[in-house]
């Protein structure tokens, strides 16, 4: 299958980044727009459908018999719909050989491109004049030296605006009253209302992204887990004076970035996991493979999903996961407690062994090792980030078929020339159900590239694992 980039201006296509399709051609188009590929695809007079990846989402149009008979959007269908997909700024798009399942247009498809050529150029004759969209922050803390710092870091590097602060719990929900925050930051804890129960109120009231923004210690992890089984898209420790202060920001604009692309109505709360009352010692070099990869709202899927898994006795686990390194370390302890396996922080290196889980962060670079021995995981001090594509192509060579490869929502890494390796040496890709995700946007471009074994919420994924021999 032919894959391709897109802007508003042309489309390319890489060859270098996927494998040569079975039949037909591969190649480069230069220059063509989504309104010159409705026209190919009216003239070539097939069943087909367009599927576009947008940066809202997945976008299908359907041709039949010379003309487009149906489009579709997460939000709407018909023509509404239609023009959706042809004003997206950017993206990328296949096509398929597909008939459409119902007809929602009528309208000729020259009439259809003539009207979005000129929603697209009153778009642009009013771009002047339109603010550029800035999210408004809600901060919610006690400490009002902290609050000074943290409205200024938002002005200043994270480039948003703080429409709202709060010293307690009440005070936000009276705030929520008046505004609508695309953000909310907030404290564990507060006097008057605590910040558990802000949530709550925060959660059914007006839902928006709760970033979790406090002073941290190994006493508070159970606390951290709790705000974010009932909603908190992350955990941001305080740094400590100046020490950490751009890192802390750095993290902050992140997970500012990340939210435009979130589904707050995605936020399904996870059943606090009990501790666990046995526990299987690791035991001999892992001959299978699992790891897991996630992003914002990943957090919260691996609550359900490590609790209720059973590693067999060949079987290891890595999970990697988008979140702050300070936190990683209480973050595996407190999984640990809660299952029959052993999970540990993935600091310097490890030998993978069977029975035996490591966690780590995404801000950090690795190499894998295999001789007659086993397998070991050891971190490259020149690299400051997960390089997904080499990993999984060496995990791949070493495991072959008996690699399995979770994607969680969020993880925004570059993963197509991994999962590549990974397909074609029988290797297992599990996505999570898109549909299911805080953060569906980059999960959606790994099913564009169609590269997936298996989709499904985050419920069933760990009884799908258990299930491999």
């Amino acid at each position: 299958m032919k894959a391709f980039d897109v802007n508003p201006h042309s489309m390319t296509h890489d060859n270098s980044l996927r494998p040569a399709p079975r039949n037909g051609f591969s190649g480069f188009i230069e220059g063509v727009t989504l309104h010159d590929l409705v026209q190919l695809a009216c003239l070539e007079n097939k069943q087909r459908k367009l599927v576009v990846q947008m940066p809202s989402g997945i976008g299908e149009i359907y041709f039949s018999s010379g003309e487009v008979v149906h489009a579709k959007t997460a939000t709407c269908k018909g023509e509404d719909a239609f023009f959706e997909i042809m004003l997206a700024g950017n993206g990328t798009f296949r096509f398929y050989l597909e008939p459409s399942p119902e007809q929602t247009i009528e309208t000729p498809w020259n009439f259809l491109v003539i009207e979005a050529l000129r929603r697209k150029d009153e778009g642009k004759s009013g771009q002047e004049d339109k603010q550029i969209s800035i999210p408004g922050v809600l901060i919610v803390d006690d400490s009002k030296f902290f609050v000074a710092r943290l409205r200024d870091a938002f002005i200043d590097k994270v480039g948003a605006k703080v429409i709202g602060e709060a010293r307690n719990g009440r005070d936000a929900l009276q705030c929520l009253e008046a505004s609508k925050p695309d953000i909310i930051t907030l404290d564990i804890n507060m006097p008057v209302m605590a910040g558990d129960i802000a949530l709550k109120h925060i959660m059914i009231r007006s839902p928006a992204p709760v970033l979790l923004i406090s002073s941290f210690n190994d006493r508070q992890v159970d606390k951290i887990m709790e705000f974010l089984r009932l909603g908190a898209v992350e955990f941001i420790p305080k740094p400590s004076g100046n020490d950490g202060w751009e890192a802390f920001c750095d993290r902050l604009k992140r997970a500012v970035n990340a939210s435009c692309n979130f589904n707050i109505k995605n936020i399904r709360r996870a059943r606090t996991p009990g501790t666990s009352s046995e526990k299987v010692k690791p035991g001999m070099p892992a001959k299978k493979l699992i790891v897991m990869l996630g992003g914002p709202g990943g957090l919260l899927e691996l609550q359900k999903i490590l609790p209720s898994m059973r590693l067999d006795g060949s079987t290891a686990l890595i999970c990697f996961q988008d979140m702050s390194h300070q936190f990683v370390p209480a973050m595996a302890g407190y999984m640990d407690r809660r299952c029959v396996f052993s999970i540990k922080f993935l600091d310097a290196g490890a030998p993978l062994l069977s029975n035996q889980a490591w966690i780590s962060d995404i801000d950090s670079g690795w190499n894998i090792e295999a001789d007659e021995t086993g397998a070991g995981i050891y971190k490259d001090a020149s690299i400051n980030m997960l390089n997904a594509n080499s990993m999984l192509k060496e995990l791949s060579r070493i495991f072959n078929g008996d690699l399995t490869v979770v994607l969680l929502s969020g993880i925004d890494v570059d993963l197509q020339l991994g999962l590549q390796a990974v397909s074609s040496r029988d290797g297992r890709i599990i996505v999570q159900d898109p549909q299911t995700c805080l953060c569906p946007t980059p999960i959606e471009a790994v099913r564009i590239a169609n590269l997936e074994d298996m989709i499904m919420p985050s419920e069933e994924i760990s009884s799908y694992l258990n299930s491999l021999k």
